[in-house]
């Protein structure tokens, strides 16, 4: 038997970086911000942060490059280690080597339709209208990641902005717009429907602040 195809291992290890880049893989005891209601009182909103949804927040154009990058690399590494494990069954070899094709395979089988889910939400993406809304920073996030520090803000849309029924939705933002924004800050923005990406943000004016 030949020796395992290890460019097999190394592409789907690429995969996985890829696709751990996407998610962000952000820990979770970050520093919280929460605004001030009118009577003085810190505000309770209700928003989930997406710490490890893959793509949230990214370039919808970026991630269909990366998930089709990541098919093509699991497709490689099925197409050079699915032949090896078959002939590993009929003349047995080395039981780490078996392993390793195993793992390579099994990594691969999860990096494939991964990256198709990926690249069907940026395609829908890119194809969808933009979306916008007017609303109120309810809180700030910001965690340190796998590839670096991420930033965050709640987004609180509506009028009723004091309302506890309402959830508030979260977007990841760069730092000099995370140092920029404060909690209660009103603003606008305009992002993907599907990945939440921030396509353009109308700052606030300065200590300008949400009223009832």
């Amino acid at each position: 038997m030949h020796v395992p195809p290890f460019p097999a291992l190394v592409a789907v290890a690429i995969g996985v970086l890829l696709l751990l880049r996407l998610a962000g893989g952000s820990m979770p005891w970050g520093q919280l911000m929460i605004a001030v209601g009118p009577d003085g009182r810190p505000m309770r909103p209700r928003v989930k942060w997406h710490l490890w949804t893959i793509c949230r927040g990214e370039p919808p154009l970026m991630t269909a490059a990366l998930g089709f990058v990541s098919i093509v690399l699991g497709l490689l590494a099925l197409y050079f280690v699915g032949p090896e494990l078959a002939e590993a069954i009929i003349h047995p070899v080395a039981r780490w080597l078996v392993y390793l094709m195993l793992f390579t395979l099994g990594a691969s089988g999860t990096i494939v339709p991964v990256g198709v889910i990926v690249l069907v939400r940026s395609g829908l993406d890119l194809a969808a209208r933009r979306c916008s809304m007017v609303g109120v920073v309810v809180g700030m996030r910001r965690d340190v990641g796998l590839f670096g520090r991420t930033y965050r803000i709640a987004v609180q849309g509506g009028d009723r902005v004091m309302t506890k029924k309402l959830w508030a939705e979260a977007f990841r933002v760069n730092r000099t717009t995370f140092d920029t924004l404060r909690p209660g800050d009103r603003i606008t923005i305009e992002y993907s429907p599907h990945l939440r990406y921030v396509y353009h943000m109308v700052m606030p004016e300065p200590l300008k602040k949400a009223v009832g």
